[in-house]
């Protein structure tokens, strides 16, 4: 691995750990069973992922928990969910060894998104006079997004010595419409539960895992359709060059 990846994974592993060591000093749970069965849910929900197509890297629907997260829990307890979820799906039925500098970059890589995203989604609105769950789940989502699908990009772009524009281009079309999808459904379920019953969010698994189930089928097919067509194509080369003999 070149030495400019890993001075950047060592970058963000050390501010994971700054925000792990914020999360355990103001760690003081309002309903700890609550985030405990919260959690649980989260982590079994990162088992269901997507390999992307050119990545060497899945998306999971846990992401989804994350938003909610931002709206229920507190700053600790949401960073907790997204590290379980990132720890689950970097080791669970993985299709060969994942190496452990993979595992830590991908568990501080969440960490720091999830930090960010709830940092963001609760400073904005308050310096604006803001209180809409709207405007947290929609800022949250953005910071997620963009920041997830950035840091995972780079790491590769050095790694492999590959163009970052194009990675991060591919990355975030293949990863858009299901992080969109998932985070309307996060909102509507954080917006029904603000406040009142955790249970409305936690009918999140069975919406998202419908989305997850057609989004695979959809990455399978536009796969397959990729490589009907490349070889389509070569068939074609091959013909032009029979007749040109």
């Amino acid at each position: 691995m070149p030495s400019l990846a890993k001075v950047y994974i060592a970058m963000i592993t050390a501010l994971a750990s700054a925000v792990l060591v914020v999360v355990t000093s103001r760690w003081n749970p309002e309903n700890l069973g609550r985030f405990v069965l919260f959690f649980a849910l989260a982590t079994l929900a990162s088992a269901m992922k997507i390999r992307l197509p050119g990545f060497k890297t899945t998306i999971s629907i846990n992401f989804v928990f994350v938003l909610i997260g931002l709206a229920l829990f507190s700053f600790g307890e949401t960073v907790l969910i997204g590290l379980g979820g990132a720890l689950v799906q970097s080791l669970w039925k993985t299709r060969s060894r994942p190496k452990p500098v993979q595992v830590l970059f991908n568990a501080a890589c969440l960490t720091v998104c999830t930090a960010a995203a709830f940092w963001t989604s609760h400073a904005i609105p308050t310096m604006l006079g803001l209180n809409s769950v709207a405007a947290m789940m929609v800022l949250g989502a953005c910071v997620y997004v963009v920041l997830n699908t950035g840091l995972v990009s780079l790491v590769i772009a050095l790694a492999e010595d590959q163009p970052l524009r194009d990675l991060w281009s591919s990355c975030y079309e293949w990863t858009f419409p299901y992080f969109l999808a998932g985070a309307a459904v996060a909102g509507l379920a954080s917006a029904a539960s603000y406040g009142t019953n955790l249970g409305v969010a936690l009918l999140v698994a069975p919406a998202m895992y419908l989305v997850h189930t057609y989004y695979r089928m959809h990455i399978v097919r536009a796969v397959l359709e990729n490589i009907s067509n490349v070889s389509q194509e070569s068939e074609a080369v091959l013909a032009g060059a029979s007749r040109a003999r």
